[in-house]
């Protein structure tokens, strides 16, 4: 078009490309180029010396290639000639020159006459040789004349300068950009910064000031209706119709969008062009000129918007509308039709924000408003607003829930809040105005937890609760000790999971199921936890894994969260948690009691269960100090409770522990019977680690007992055994690598196996991994992994060792040497078969039936993939193999003996039938495989069993158990 026209017009929108094209173009010239830039030029929209201005930087531009020209166009002579004659005046100038002259930003000249008169004298007077390119962002100014020769103009516009689909493509593969250039250009109609840019990303951020720097450039380019309809209609997700646009608020919304569909901007439009999105990332930049509008703007806007969102049933969305423009009362009112939904999926964030945004609650409440403020105290554990609304709405609010649909459950949800405060009396009267049904029920179950009552829940309330009663009868089960009643059934309801899953982790603890337990504790993450789970169950489980340190910091860590609950009684709680733990990690006595005297002064006598709690402690104490008799009272009335209200959750304790003190006190018959209490309490619990946990802080209970029992078979010789089992302690971390040292020997990192080049950096490996603190001196490594080498030899076979484990290990886990101690850091990101097996065998003797058995059978499945370190013999390897066998021998004699007793006949002969195979010297198998024999109602199999055992005596010279005699005289009878 140069080459055929002087005067060339470049008239399209913003983000076009058309100061590229000319740029492009201008470089393909031969002659040269003069530019001149009128946006941003002061003057130029001047009314009475744009023509001047205009003059003045054209004249310095073409004065490299036209000497003189700023002076002819300048002096006194041309500033008496009108903007035409300035126009006239430049182009004889041009003559004889082959200059291409670009003028960019013409649109500036919009409002200055002047100027417009100086270009069309320009155009209409320009010589062949030169020429001269208009550019605008817009149409040209009406006033600019000489335009309407075709032969002398030509014009570029919108359609010329689009992207085809080839030069999208080309253009979006130089950029490295995967985009489909068909949807760019059709939804762009080749627009080309709607093309090159992407304005459908969904990550706001990514070359944010890039586009924010286009999108405002493109909002310059709008009349001030366009622009603000375009930013005003940004609220809007799904779409703007003119109808929204003048819900809005907005005026002549129709005209201004009909205007806009002509624009090129980043919009997406309907078939029929009646409705417009902006594209995502033009729209981030739109509502964020929101914020730019004062504050009576924002707020009709935001309440025109909510008006909208209502006419279409988005009433949460309305909610949030309404509040953030203050209008507490109209966000109530969307806030009442809202929440139902809101709770129905247990969004209880979201009901607890509006609630507090929306306080003080109105008079008379609405009976949404109460259930959502309800159940947010009762799910978060907030019990201070279910507090607040009694103190507010007073007793004829609350005695009139239960005539309302769904006010039973609300009034149990009250009675939860005022019985944590300690308004016991208040408790009662809210039970008292309540309807018979299962809501009644949990509370006075509820409340027998503070009286001296039985604790009785619903015998199907596992089957016919749902919601937060569902999961208030877990928390009242687990205090009663209840913990069969925490067992799943069936798939969980939502608050089950979700307010009831802090119960849950504390019935697998109280269970013995610890590896379950720290999972599900795990599976909350880093985030905010629940107030029970952290400030009582952590230090709980932490106290039970051996992480001393840690349980100690949870529990005071855990005050805080308790301090925000408003709760009376998990005070209570977590200070007699503390008690607990001083006499039971330390034996720190002053601790205890400082602790016990505050759970006192806070008003512990007003709970049942916590006096019975607060006894048992002041009793192990006590007992500890020496004060025997002192604690037989204590002990005996925290007993007494207990069986009294059917609170077994540290019945076992207490009975161990009153044992004890009837024992030193001389009543060895009450103290028989108190033992054999503990034991029949935790068997119907269908866990023994609480009970363990009592024996390991009095274990003569249990070796008396045993003692007593005529069978060597006895449970209380199994819990002197079990007793006898260290208590597995474990660290948190990252596990990093994983040995698999049963069978074939694997070292996994990061899902891949990994192999280090000498067997003895496997084996030295192992070693560290046995040891109690993953550390060992230089010597004792030498003795164990290299004996018969003389020192120096042996130095030096270590350090080959030692440099071959270090070249595999994965990041994050390193072999220290700190002198002669080598050490694994961290020690816990090591974890090891025989590890797991040893510590999944010492939970299972803290555990009973079915719970113990699938626990050793999960242990028995790791040692049954091949012997310890099969591939390789060493004295040291030797050793430990030997001591591992035995303990899986043992293993399988336990997994038979719990097997037998759950009714698994099948699985105790098959056990049994192994350890006989493997060590046909085993008493205990025997008895085993007679009873198995028995079972299944065999006499020739039980006779043929005994004759077997008759020859393996006699093979040692041993006379036959007089014991085992009896049983198979018993047992054929």
């Amino acid at each position: 078009m140069l080459d055929r026209h002087p005067v060339l017009v470049v008239a399209a929108s913003a983000g076009s490309g058309k100061t590229t094209a000319v740029v492009q173009a201008a470089q393909e010239c031969s002659g040269p180029v003069a530019w001149v830039s009128l946006l941003g030029a002061p003057g130029t929209v001047d009314s009475h010396t744009g023509g001047e201005t205009l003059a003045r930087l054209l004249a310095a531009a073409v004065e490299p290639q036209v000497p003189n020209a700023v002076t002819a166009l300048t002096d006194v002579r041309a500033r008496e000639l009108p903007a035409s004659g300035l126009g006239t005046l430049l182009a004889r100038m041009l003559a004889g020159t082959d200059l291409v002259l670009v003028i960019d930003g013409v649109e500036r000249t919009r409002e200055s006459t002047g100027a417009q008169r100086l270009l069309g004298a320009l155009v209409e007077s320009l010589p062949s040789g030169p020429r001269l390119v208009l550019i605008s962002r817009t149409d040209l100014p009406g006033g600019l004349g000489g335009l309407g020769d075709v032969h002398r103009v030509a014009f570029l516009e919108d359609r010329d300068l689009a992207f085809d689909i080839a030069e999208a493509t080309e253009a979006l593969r130089r950029m490295d950009r995967d985009d489909d250039p068909h949807r760019s250009v059709d939804a762009m109609r080749g627009w080309v910064t709607g093309v090159i840019h992407d304005w459908w990303g969904d990550d706001a951020s990514a070359s944010a000031v890039q586009h924010d720097r286009l999108a405002a450039e493109l909002l310059l380019e709008l009349t001030p209706a366009e622009a603000t309809l375009l930013v005003r209609t940004s609220l809007l997700k799904n779409g703007v119709t003119p109808e929204q646009a003048n819900a809005l608020g907005l005026a002549s919304a129709d005209r201004t969008m009909a205007a806009l569909r002509g624009r090129r901007l980043p919009l997406a439009w309907s078939p029929d062009g009646s409705s417009m999105v902006a594209l995502p990332r033009f729209r981030d930049h739109l509502r964020r000129e929101i914020g730019r509008l004062d504050d009576t703007s924002l707020r009709e806007l935001r309440h025109g918007y909510a008006r909208l969102l209502q006419g279409s049933g988005r009433h949460e969305d309305a909610v949030a509308e309404l509040l953030m423009c203050g209008d507490t009362d109209s966000a109530r009112r969307a806030a009442e039709r809202a929440l139902p939904d809101v709770l129905g999926r247990l969004d209880l964030a979201t009901a607890e924000s509006w609630l507090d945004r929306m306080r003080p609650a109105p008079r008379p409440l609405a009976p949404n408003l109460a259930a959502a403020g309800l159940r947010v105290a009762f799910g978060l554990e907030q019990c201070w607003r279910g507090v607040q609304l009694t103190d507010h709405h007073g007793r004829r609010w609350w005695s009139g829930l239960a005539r309302q649909p769904g006010g039973a459950e609300d009034l149990a949800l009250l009675a939860w809040c005022l019985w944590h405060v300690g308004r016991i009396d208040d408790t009662r009267d809210i039970l008292s105005v309540m309807p018979p049904g299962h809501p009644r029920d949990i509370v006075a179950a509820l409340l027998a937890l503070a009286d001296n009552d039985t604790v009785q829940l619903p015998t199907d309330h596992r089957d016919r609760l749902s919601g937060p009663l569902e999961a208030m009868a877990m928390r009242i089960a687990y205090m009663a000790g209840q913990l069969q009643q925490l067992q799943d059934a069936g798939a969980p309801g939502a608050w089950r999971r979700a307010a009831g899953a802090p119960w849950t982790v504390a019935a697998l603890r109280a269970e013995g199921r610890i590896s379950e337990a720290e999972e599900a504790y795990a599976s909350f993450g880093d985030g905010p936890r629940p107030a029970w789970l952290e400030a009582i169950d952590a230090a709980e489980l932490m106290a039970d894994l051996g992480r001393r340190e840690e349980a100690w910091a949870a529990l005071l860590a855990g005050r805080r969260r308790i301090a925000a609950t408003g709760s009376r009684l998990y005070e209570i709680l977590s200070l007699l948690l503390e008690a607990k733990m001083a006499l039971r990690l330390d034996h720190d006595l002053p601790r205890a009691a400082r602790a016990l005297a505050q759970a006192e002064r806070r008003g512990c006598a007003r709970y049942a269960f916590t006096e019975e709690l607060a006894d048992t402690w002041r009793g192990l104490r006590l007992l500890q100090a020496g004060r025997d008799a002192d604690a037989v009272a204590h002990l005996a009335a925290a007993v007494t409770g207990m069986r009294t209200g059917g609170r077994h959750l540290e019945l076992p304790a207490a009975a161990v522990y009153l044992s004890e003190a009837l024992w030193r006190t001389g009543d060895d018959d009450g103290a028989d019977e108190a033992a054999d209490l503990a034991l029949q309490v935790a068997s119907g619990q269908g866990s023994r680690h609480l009970l363990l946990q009592a024996l390991e802080d009095m274990p003569s209970v249990a070796a008396r007992r045993a003692d007593a029992e005529p069978a060597h078979g006895s449970r209380w010789h199994d819990l002197v055994s079990a007793l006898s089992t260290p208590v597995p302690v474990t660290r948190r971390g990252q596990t990093l690598l994983r040995v698999e040292d049963f069978g074939p020997v694997r070292l996994v990192a990061d899902g891949r196996e990994i192999h280090p080049r000498l067997a003895k950096s496997v084996e030295l490996l192992a070693y560290l991994m046995s040891r109690p603190t993953s550390a060992a001196r230089r010597q004792v490594l030498l003795e164990a992994l290299f004996p018969g080498r003389s020192d120096a030899t042996g130095r030096s076979y270590l350090r080959q060792a030692v440099y071959r484990l270090r070249e595999v290990l994965p990041d994050g886990l390193s072999l220290l040497q700190d002198g002669d101690v080598y050490r694994l850091a961290p020690a816990s990101a090591v974890v090891s078969a025989s590890g797991t097996f040893r510590r999944l065998l010492a939970e299972a003797a803290r555990q009973d039936g079915e719970h113990r058995w699938d626990t050793l059978r999960r242990a028995l499945a790791i040692a049954e993939r091949g012997a310890y370190f099969d591939s390789l013999s060493t004295y040291w390897l030797d050793t430990q193999r030997g001591e591992l066998d035995a303990v899986l021998l043992q293993a399988r004699v336990d997994a038979a003996t719990v097997a037998l007793h759950i009714g698994r006949v099948r699985e105790a002969r098959r056990l049994a039938r192994v350890v006989l195979d493997r060590d046909p010297y085993r008493e205990q198998a025997w008895r085993l495989a007679l009873h198995a024999a028995e079972a299944v109602g065999s006499d020739d199999e039980l006779l043929d069993l005994y004759r077997g055992y008759l020859r393996v005596m006699n093979e040692l010279g041993v006379p036959p158990s007089a014991d085992l005699k009896r049983l198979v005289d018993r047992l054929r009878r």
